[in-house]
């Protein structure tokens, strides 16, 4: 997609500069910004918050889309509404735009393990979800088939923290280390139906797992559908909560960022980009190539009901919870958040203590 935007723009010359990790492009957007050298176009996708993008907005170096948006009403509309909402500053500047919706908040599941452990009903309480562990454990066990209820990555654990934490009633205690403390209790009760991990196993791992039958619960967003295997009987589920209370996770993450740099004709061209991103053409290519939820609302998920039947039906079911959160990208730093996936194993198998744990998540509190 970015090299048909150059084909389509032949007198706009981008310049694409790819890191492998999201810690190698950090660190290449601070060593530009240290030489003065200031990127045009920055995605932060999935960085988390309180990283590099702040000292450019803090440092007038980021560009304030707003006035742009009140010139166009097309791009205007064009931008997502969680967008604008959770980005926006307090004095109604937009310094960010996603070029996607994260739909999130629950796993897919195998349904035909569910169904062969004699798993009746999809779980509504974190007891209950449990129980289905439990169950479907027992049952590979009697079967000797090696399947397991879950393998969860660091950033699953991520999405089950956030959920224990923002249930109704316990945000406010969000960065209490008592409350902290609490929620790895749970967590380790829901651990003992894994099988012990590293930080390095990912979500990568989980999918493969998943794909080869071997797993039960795949925790993703609703863009997991796409690397699925066809030959998996897969649906999605919301995640638990402890009331049972349907909650999910509707959100926009910080996405681009667009430099300011003094130069008239770089920043137009930049948002040339931006509204090339987000055009109807584009955001339905991104649906249909990618299975991540457009931002612009001109493409309409009920169409692909048919086309897209697992997106759907995940998407369908996020969108219909009650109550929403944030992604954990929009509620964690980049500290936090890597801390968290490196340490958590070490902290669910004992090589750590849960107080030292928490301790270090209490120091590195949680803004939002």
């Amino acid at each position: 997609i970015y090299e048909e935007f150059q084909e389509e723009n032949p007198d706009i010359n981008l310049q694409m500069i790819s890191m492998p990790t999201r810690e190698d492009m950090m660190r290449k957007v601070e060593d530009m910004i240290m030489v003065g050298n200031i990127p045009d176009i920055v995605s932060f996708s999935g960085t988390g918050e309180k990283n590099t993008s702040d000292f450019m907005i803090e440092n007038n170096m980021a560009l304030d889309i707003y006035p742009y948006m009140q010139q166009d009403q097309e791009f205007a509309d064009s931008i997502s509404e969680v967008n604008k909402e959770y980005w926006s500053t307090e004095n109604g500047e937009l310094y960010s735009v996603a070029d996607a919706r994260m739909l999130s908040g629950g796993y897919w599941y195998n349904e035909d393990i569910l169904h062969a452990a004699g798993v009746k009903e999809i779980p509504r309480t974190w007891d209950a979800f449990r129980g289905m562990c439990y169950k479907i454990w027992k049952w590979s066990e009697r079967e000797n088939n090696e399947i397991a209820s879950l393998q969860t990555s660091p950033e699953g654990y991520l999405y089950f923290m956030d959920h224990m934490l923002l249930e109704e009633g316990t945000e406010k205690d969000r960065n209490d280390i008592g409350t902290i403390s609490e929620v790895l209790k749970r967590l380790q009760e829901i651990y003992v139906y894994s099988t012990s991990e590293n930080a390095e196993y990912s979500y990568l791992d989980e999918t493969r797992l998943f794909n080869e039958g071997k797993l039960a619960i795949y925790v993703n967003g609703v863009w997991g559908a796409s690397m699925i295997s066809e030959n998996i009987n897969a649906k999605y589920a919301l995640l638990p909560t402890t009331s049972g209370k349907k909650l999910s996770c509707e959100s926009a993450c910080f996405g681009y960022v667009l430099g300011k740099s003094g130069n008239e004709q770089k920043e137009e061209a930049s948002i040339r980009f931006l509204k090339y991103m987000l055009s109807k053409k584009v955001q339905t290519r991104i649906l249909e190539e990618t299975e991540q939820i457009p931002a612009n609302k001109q493409v309409v998920l009920d169409s692909y009901e048919k086309e897209m039947p697992r997106l759907f039906q995940a998407a369908s079911l996020v969108l219909s919870a009650e109550d929403k959160i944030e992604v954990p990208d929009n509620l964690w730093t980049y500290e936090q958040k890597a801390y968290f996936t490196e340490n958590i194993f070490r902290e669910l198998t004992g090589k750590i203590s849960p107080e030292a744990f928490t301790r270090q998540l209490g120091e590195m509190k949680i803004d939002k």
